[in-house]
């Protein structure tokens, strides 16, 4: 009798979770539940700060994690890539690297660079280094009352990072850490091998003429998520059939959509950035360099010395570990590793073995580094 009441449980959740998911999908989503406060905000930006909200033990990916209540003087500013939404960094609140890094005693913001719209198209690197990169840090000064600051950047979020420490760091980063961040665009996997044989076919047309008008490489968040998607095209397949045979699991399912939201509901890329990432860092393989010019400023690596903790995925096919991994020789950091860790492209920054090894390594690596 107990078994078919089990499966006649089973059963009703089965068919409730399928229509409710067709219905009303958001009450499966659990990101960005993290209590927050803007603290600052310019144009479709927004910098947000996390209080200390946890004060017994919880649990984060089936562990128990107790907050402390030591406060490492260091606060830490988490920089998600453009193409997504911040709310990655809180995920749901057992895969929360907001929620950890507090337990951990740091004090912990979020760059959020909004939600662009072709309206946006021409905002470019310049906006986002020069103006609002350097605007969240002084902020983040003014607020947690120190002059020192550590930087995590996730993707392109440690790329603007590093140009941000190259043009304008002068003695306020600590410490900065970047995950699966590409610098030699030209030895990143395959398509690295055909940007490097079309950069030797076109190095004597100028960067100038190939330019147009920013609005026509203006790029929707959903082909973003086609773009995203195709870099593993079964993933989807097997992780539909995952889904499938286990809607009676109501927390599996949240689990599920809430990190399928994230690669399904994706920021626009603003036309103008896309021109400069297109031309500047894959074209022409700048960021290789070590010298990008930024307009009215120079982001120059060598100038870089804070201390420096780098991550690659031993599986990720959108970022290669050599392309990840060039940093090393460019900047000048005396305190600098590199390491590579289980996972591909979301599992290094998200996966179920992020916590045990990206995000133990960072919090220990920041602690030792935050006095």
């Amino acid at each position: 009798m107990a078994k078919n009441t089990s499966f006649l449980t089973n059963a009703k959740n089965f068919v409730r979770h399928a229509v409710e998911r067709r219905t009303r999908p958001e009450r499966f989503i659990l990101s960005d539940k993290t209590p927050n406060d803007v603290i600052y905000s310019e144009g479709i930006m927004k910098l947000r700060y996390y209080p200390h909200t946890d004060t017994e033990a919880f649990e984060l990916d089936d562990e128990q994690v107790t907050p402390t209540t030591a406060r490492h003087k260091v606060p830490v500013l988490l920089v998600p890539p453009l193409g997504v939404f911040g709310w990655i960094y809180d995920l749901m609140a057992e895969r929360s690297w907001v929620r950890f890094l507090n337990a951990r005693g740091f004090e912990v913001y979020l760059l959020d660079w909004g939600s662009p719209t072709k309206e946006n198209s021409d905002l470019c690197l310049e906006t986002y280094v020069n103006q609002w990169y350097t605007k969240a840090v002084e902020e983040v000064h003014n607020h947690s009352g120190s002059d020192k600051i550590s930087l995590v950047g996730y993707c392109m979020g440690g790329l603007l990072t590093l140009l941000y420490a190259g043009a304008h760091g002068h003695g306020n980063i600590q410490n900065i850490v970047t995950i699966a961040s590409p610098i030699d665009f030209h030895k990143n996997h395959i398509q690295g091998k055909f940007l490097k044989a079309l950069d030797k076919v076109t190095k004597h047309i100028p960067l100038s003429s190939l330019e147009v008008n920013p609005s026509k490489f203006h790029v929707p968040g959903d082909m973003v998520s086609v773009a995203f998607k195709l870099t593993n095209p079964l993933a989807g397949v097997f992780s539909y059939f995952d889904l499938v045979r286990n809607l009676s699991d109501r927390e599996y399912i949240q689990a599920h959509l809430t990190t399928k939201e994230w690669f399904t509901n994706m920021a626009d890329y603003p036309g103008a950035t896309v021109q400069q990432l297109g031309l500047k860092f894959s074209l022409r393989n700048q960021l290789a360099s070590g010298i990008i010019p930024l307009t009215d400023h120079e982001a120059d690596f060598s100038r870089i010395d804070a201390n420096y903790l780098g991550f690659a995925g031993t599986t990720d096919n959108i970022v290669s570990i050599p392309a990840a991994k060039k940093i090393i020789d460019l900047i000048s950091s005396k305190d600098k590793s590199f390491e590579v860790v289980p996972g591909g492209h979301a599992g290094v920054f998200a996966g179920g073995k992020a916590k045990l090894h990206t995000w133990a390594m960072t919090a220990d690596w920041l602690a030792e580094r935050s006095a």
